[in-house]
């Protein structure tokens, strides 16, 4: 889906602020990755270096080695950390200005026109999305090679390590340890290159996705980026949502506050609410079982169109990591700058430019937000009366609706032709 964002303009004065902000971040930027290169070829000499003079020792040199060995490779593993350390903290100082200088391009309106077209969108020249320049570079890629030549360094250093050790058990099992010393240092590499809201969760979430063959973003931190800048404009338009976040609560997830993503009361509810003679019985309208947060997950990494029940299941696990990510307040923002109100009408922005166009609306009373909110599950264009009073009643005791100016605001929306009436 698309999310409106906003990127502001400047003055003179301020322009020339970003602009050397710009330069100087792509200076570091290329400045750093030339670093990076060199020193990982400096890597390479040493540890070529290291391992030959290493096998060329007599056994006179070597004895001496040999009785301290296992202090040792204690150090040699402490040395490797740092380094391989280094290097992750020079690969985020390039990612992060690469990063600012496609952002800061795109905010002083600058690009390479045509050239644009012939440059890989995931090189920081041709791309316009910040995040398509990534932490982690990828196992087999030039910006992972710290990490593999320190862990064939350490792998072999180890294997000539075990004649001189009393272990029997380390010898019989040699193999073992050095697929540890491997995983050890691919977790300390790969999980300090993590983005800001990947988690071991998150990727365990994926990989159930595959399984169960449904479809998840590629790029949740673009998403989430984009999703924050729609927030930035909605609190930069001064878009009163306290009514309208009030209302979608009581209709939307009364427990919003109580749980922690997935509402299972909700969902038994919802099985429940299938059965016609339960629905009569209790006098309410067939409902979903899916919170704020599921809805907001749905709604920003998982296309639609896909086998529901399956679906379902990896928006209560996406819930669970959302609800750890961000705060109550921060879901709420997110669910209303993203979701859907109308057919191609997305966020509360457009929502309230479709429905309220002939007034600049952004601020919103209580039947206006109730309107806003039951047109969520009801994105046919459609309204029944019996619908309209049946919610109504149901959250009567927390919020008070005047029905006369909320019936007008229906038979508004119908003249204009936004909504029709069901008999």
């Amino acid at each position: 889906m698309e999310f409106q964002q906003h990127y502001p303009t400047y003055n003179y004065k301020e322009r020339d602020v970003v602009l050397a902000e710009f330069e100087e971040a792509q200076k570091i930027a290329n400045t750093q990755s030339q670093l990076y290169g060199q020193l990982a070829n400096l890597l390479i000499a040493f540890v070529t270096i290291g391992i030959t003079l290493l096998l060329k020792t007599s056994d006179e040199d070597f004895s001496i080695v040999k009785d301290n060995i296992l202090f040792l490779d204690l150090f040699l593993s402490l040395i490797a950390i740092v380094i391989l350390r280094y290097f992750i903290e020079l690969q985020r100082t390039i990612v992060i200005n690469s990063r600012k200088v496609i952002t800061l391009r795109r905010m002083l309106g600058l690009d390479y026109g045509h050239l644009q077209l012939t440059i890989p969108n995931w090189r920081v020249e041709g791309a316009t999305n910040p995040f398509v320049v990534r932490l982690f570079p990828g196992w087999f890629k030039f910006g992972s090679s710290p990490f593999w030549i320190i862990a064939l360094t350490l792998n072999v250093f180890w294997y000539f390590s075990i004649p001189s050790l009393d272990l029997v058990w380390v010898k019989s099992y040699w193999f073992v340890v050095n697929v540890l010393i491997s995983v050890f240092y691919a977790l300390i590499f790969r999980v300090q290159l993590n983005e800001t809201h990947e988690t071991f969760y998150l990727s365990v979430i994926k990989s159930i996705s595959r399984v169960l063959r449904i479809n998840v973003t590629k790029d949740f931190e673009y998403i989430l980026y984009r999703a924050k800048l729609s927030v930035n404009e909605k609190n930069r338009l001064k878009y009163e949502t306290t009514n309208i976040e009030k209302v979608l609560i009581e209709i939307e997830d009364s427990r919003f506050y109580e749980h922690r993503g997935v509402d299972f009361r909700s969902i038994v509810r919802s099985i429940l609410s299938l059965s016609n003679n339960y629905r009569k019985k209790k006098g309410i309208l067939r409902s979903g079982g899916s919170t704020i947060t599921m809805q907001v997950c749905r709604t920003l990494f998982i296309p639609s169109n896909q086998h529901k029940l399956k679906r379902k299941i990896i928006e209560m696990l996406l819930s669970f990591w959302f609800e750890k990510q961000f705060s109550k307040k921060e879901i709420l923002n997110f669910y209303l700058t993203s979701v859907r109100f109308e057919t191609s009408v997305n966020g509360i922005i457009s929502a309230s430019k479709h429905f309220f166009s002939d007034i600049d609306k952004r601020t919103f009373s209580n039947e206006e937000a109730f309107f806003l909110i039951e047109r969520l599950s009801n994105i046919s264009s459609t309204y029944r009366i019996e619908r309209i009073k049946s919610i109504q009643e149901r959250i009567s005791k927390s919020i008070k609706l005047n029905s006369n100016k909320l019936l007008k605001i229906y038979e508004q929306q119908g003249r204009i032709g936004k909504i029709k009436l069901l008999d």
